[in-house]
């Protein structure tokens, strides 16, 4: 692993910035992954998956020379030994595939259904590994096949290849690990404790991009401890990653310590490790910012106070970076300091969340809530869990356009269900 890599830069002042990773970038990246030592610098993704292709040519080899030498043994009884090591190419590039191909079939099985499947995404990584697989089988073929120099030939010539096919995936990497996720987490795969509503309206929301391709939209997650709030914010940031969204990951204490140190248009950063850099969260297109609940969980005997405590912390300690995060989505994750199953912050009150979130950065659109509920315990040991639907609704606001907009902020002010002004 690696000491270095430069930092990605866009000459556009304009925020927020789409991704733009250059071949230098890319060189950069490789020179950091594989020069380096990983005892010294963080794992990345982007040499993770280096390595997997060099262990995909190391599996393509080692096939073909089981297939050669099963090849030799069995063709001179039938008088075609001429054709051993063509065979043992063919059927070591035939038995890769077939693995590749079983790899795909099980990951689409391993689906929830509640969120598109990305089978484009899947399709192309499986014939990516497939091909290193069968480049690995090529060079097997070279030093099997006695032409003088075959083997430095075809060595050559797969390195090239290789070397051509890797460009595209690298930059898939680099976008992800820049985003500072917490672990990758793919929405097809998502645990079921969200309901086919709540999937639809966030489905949405990926399908429709980021800005300044659409307008900046605001949604807020919560459930309590269980319920997949984490697993749920990375994957949206994994879904925006992979359709080359510039998006970052951080904490509402991190953003605070950020807005303190602000002098717009210079905002303080954690740029992560140095063979990683992280996406300047202030150039991002996509913001999660976790970790919400913690930070006003002191007042969480009132819920009064909890929704002041928050709009205080909004409009003061993060006045200053409100500009920022107007501009672009911003996925808030509110959870508390309840028991196993339990939260205060739920219902009405996450809706409050909701318009505060939507006041402090001047949303035009409804934001959305997503509130998560914990997957119940089977009363039975082996017993399955009945799915638990969980709750997926716009909030009206006081610039969302709705007719509704006096009577919000008369509940907000005295407390009455919001639940009926859902849009």
């Amino acid at each position: 692993m690696a000491e270095n890599t430069s930092s990605i830069s866009d000459t556009n002042d304009q925020h927020p910035r789409p991704p733009r990773i250059t071949y230098r970038d890319l060189l950069s990246q490789f020179k950091a992954d594989v020069y380096g030592k990983e005892v010294q610098s963080a794992a990345t993704y982007s040499y993770m998956w280096m390595a997997d292709q060099m262990g995909h040519v190391c599996v393509g080899i080692l096939v073909n020379q089981i297939t050669t030498f099963g090849a030799r043994l069995l063709w001179p009884n039938l008088g075609w030994h001429r054709f051993a090591e063509g065979v043992g190419l063919v059927a070591a590039v035939a038995i890769v595939a077939t693995w590749e191909a079983s790899t795909f079939f099980s990951s689409k099985r391993s689906a929830t259904g509640l969120f598109p499947l990305g089978r484009k995404l899947l399709r192309d990584n499986a014939i990516i590994a497939t091909s290193y697989m069968a480049l690995g089988a090529v060079v097997g073929f070279g030093f099997h096949v006695g032409i003088p120099w075959s083997d430095i030939a075809f060595i050559i010539l797969c390195t090239i290849a290789a070397i051509w096919l890797a460009p595209g995936w690298l930059r898939q990497k680099m976008i992800w690990q820049k985003a500072a996720l917490p672990y990758l987490s793919r929405l097809a795969e998502f645990e079921p404790t969200i309901g086919q509503d709540a999937a639809k309206a966030l489905q949405k929301l990926l399908d429709g991009g980021a800005p300044p391709k659409v307008k900046p939209a605001q949604v807020i997650v919560g459930g309590p401890v269980g319920s997949g709030r984490t697993q749920l914010a990375a994957g949206i940031g994994t879904e925006f990653a992979f359709k080359n969204v510039k998006m970052r990951y951080i904490s509402i204490q991190s953003l605070l310590e950020f807005a303190s140190a602000a002098r717009p248009p210079d905002f303080p950063d954690d740029s992560g490790p140095v063979n990683v850099n992280y996406w300047p969260w202030s150039e991002s297109q996509v913001i999660i910012i976790d970790d919400v609940g913690p930070l006003i969980a002191p007042q969480r005997d009132h819920h009064g106070d909890i929704l002041d405590h928050f709009r205080g912390i909004l409009n003061g300690e993060l006045n200053s970076v409100a500009p920022v995060l107007a501009r672009c989505h911003t996925v808030w994750v509110i959870g508390d300091l309840c028991g196993p199953g339990n939260t205060m912050l739920a219902g009405d009150v996450l809706d409050q969340f909701a318009v505060a979130v939507s006041d402090y950065t001047k949303g035009e659109q409804k934001p959305l809530v997503i509130e998560l509920r914990a997957k119940p315990v089977p009363e039975v040991a082996g017993a399955d869990a009945a799915r638990p639907e969980a709750a997926a609704r716009y909030i009206s606001t006081a610039r969302s356009g709705d007719d509704a907009n006096a009577e919000v902020s008369k509940a907000l002010g005295s407390g009455t269900n919001l639940q009926r002004l859902v849009g």
